[in-house]
């Protein structure tokens, strides 16, 4: 971090002696996009990413079957420039472009995406995603358990060159928008620098990556940034007006705020809680605010003391007033989180709340053996070295503090050192975040806190909650929904997670960025962004 911004405050220097343009005012006359992004990315291999800071690139050097529309997320073309769905709603068949190529020039062809499935399921690999993409399919999660070593039991096949054929376990209305994180592999480029499977594997690298997305990889230094440049050989590279987009890793939110002010960036990755109530008021214009269908949570690890027993999880949920954290310490419009999923999630809300009621929470500590505290074991809560997470942090242990007569210590880590400790279960208690990047639907928020879930975090089991999440797999809607209810009731009073907030998605952006609309994740769809001169 403190290298690449001795780096550009050089450049800046350079720039001032000469021609005194910032980078951006040289990127508006280039086609050249600076953007801001949390962090140094964990991976760019499509199937190991976890988190915005990957994503965001990743979904410039790869292109799955379908892309979300920009104003209404429904499912548009991608790769496939047509798909057809049988009657009963269980297969799917998809046609490739003729045109569509990968950025060394070879055809993308439909065994790419069976190749890709194969992978995505490979039980060495841990894809981080497999459950929100294809373990809809039929055979898969059988495939990735290990429960089936045979590949030709799950029902992804290509048809000749152009067709992908796919088979669901059962109807699935929301599957095209699950496929929007689904992107194809090519097989010569992975298995030329390590086998299928390896987690570790060099084909990522720049000079080694091979995509089917508008952008290619050009560069990737360590903490000094990745650069993607038009792929000229994309299908619909006419449309692609940006040249290059810089992603440099900032940690440091207020240090992403001066650079912005300085003509560094052209967008952020987020804004300092400090200066969001200096922008509405005298930049409104450079603030962008969306909801970005997310909660903000804490895991609480079950296998660890105290966190084995319900109580204390109890008391912890209850004992935090979201509103004051909401309305004082974070701003930016984020809600109050009572439920886990999001309001509105696919039609659903859901009726149980956990609710703000300290005297409750002060009894379920007591009767957990901890009368005021005494006798608790040390807690200690993991969060990202970020500084809203920090903040974030303080607040809440505060509120432990006044409302329960407990400390709670704080460990900060990078990110990417967070998510090690977290596939570790290196903590007790940790930060985080879900966003619906792909399909709208309550399954997205709950289905994952089933036993066998890959991001139950917490490694907590409930019998009746995964027989409920089992049955909103039927087309009967009022089934759905009362089975959805009723898991979320059996979640908010187990509390594997405290849910603290529904998130909004807050960068900076100069005006000069066209394209870009006031949807989720509307700059992770660089192909619209474009730079005005």
């Amino acid at each position: 971090m403190k290298r690449l911004l001795v780096l550009l405050l050089a450049a800046a220097l350079l720039t001032g002696c000469g021609r005194r343009e910032t980078p951006v005012a040289t990127g508006n006359q280039a086609g050249v996009l600076y953007r801001g992004n949390a962090s140094e990315p964990e991976s760019l291999d499509p199937y190991l990413v976890r988190g915005a800071v990957e994503w965001t690139i990743v979904g410039g050097l790869f292109e799955g079957l379908v892309v979300p529309d920009m104003a209404t997320l429904e499912p548009r073309p991608g790769a496939a420039e047509r798909w057809e769905i049988s009657a009963d709603g269980r297969r799917y068949t998809f046609f490739l472009r003729a045109d569509a190529k990968w950025s060394d020039g070879s055809p993308v062809t439909a065994g790419d995406f069976e190749y890709g499935a194969r992978r995505l399921l490979a039980p060495r690999l841990g894809a981080s995603h497999a459950e929100n993409n294809l373990f809809f399919v039929r055979g898969a999660r059988d495939y990735q358990a290990g429960r089936s070593a045979d590949f030709g039991t799950v029902g992804v096949k290509a048809r000749g060159e152009r067709t992908v054929e796919m088979e669901l376990a059962r109807p699935t209305p929301f599957f095209l928008s699950a496929l929007y994180l689904f992107f194809p592999v090519p097989r010569a480029a992975v298995e030329k620098h390590a086998a299928m499977d390896e987690r570790v594997n060099n084909w990522i690298r720049p000079g080694n990556l091979v995509g089917n997305g508008p952008f290619r990889l050009k560069a990737w230094r360590q903490n000094q940034g990745v650069v993607l440049e038009r792929n000229p050989a994309y299908w619909d590279a006419a449309r692609v007006r940006l040249r290059e987009i810089h992603f440099l890793p900032i940690e440091n939110a207020g240090a992403e705020e001066n650079m912005f002010r300085a003509g560094q960036l052209h967008l952020t990755s987020g804004v300092p809680m400090s200066k969001i109530e200096v922008y509405q008021r005298e930049q409104p214009e450079a603030l962008k605010i969306v909801d970005d269908r997310g909660v903000y949570f804490y895991s609480l690890n079950v296998a660890k003391p105290p966190f084995g027993d319900a109580r204390v999880r109890r008391a912890l949920a209850l004992s935090l007033d979201r509103e004051t954290l909401t309305r004082q310490v974070l701003k930016g419009g984020k809600v109050p989180a009572w439920s886990f999923t999001p309001p509105g999630t696919g039609g659903y809300t859901a009726r149980a709340r956990l609710g703000f009621d300290p005297e409750r929470a002060r009894a379920q500590l007591r009767d957990a053996g901890f009368p005021g505290g005494q006798g608790l074991p040390a807690i200690e809560l993991l969060v990202d070295a970020r500084e809203q997470h920090r903040v974030i942090a303080e607040a809440v242990q505060q509120m432990w503090r006044r409302e329960l007569g407990i400390e709670v210590t704080l460990r900060n880590e990078e990110t990417q050192v967070l998510n090690a400790s977290k596939r570790s279960m290196d903590f007790q208690m940790v930060r985080g975040s879900w966003n619906a990047t792909t399909y709208q639907d309550p399954f997205y928020f709950l289905g994952a806190w089933q036993t066998t879930g890959l991001y139950n975090e917490a490694r907590w089991s409930s019998a009746e909650f995964d027989r409920l999440i089992d049955a909103t797999w039927t087309v009967d809607a009022a089934a759905r929904e009362a089975a959805f209810q009723r898991a979320e009731e059996i979640f908010l009073n187990e509390v594997p997670a405290i849910p603290l907030f529904f998130s909004t998605q807050t960068i900076l952006m100069q005006p000069s960025v066209k394209g870009w609309q006031p949807r989720p994740f509307a700059d992770r769809r660089l192909k619209e962004l474009w730079l005005e001169r």
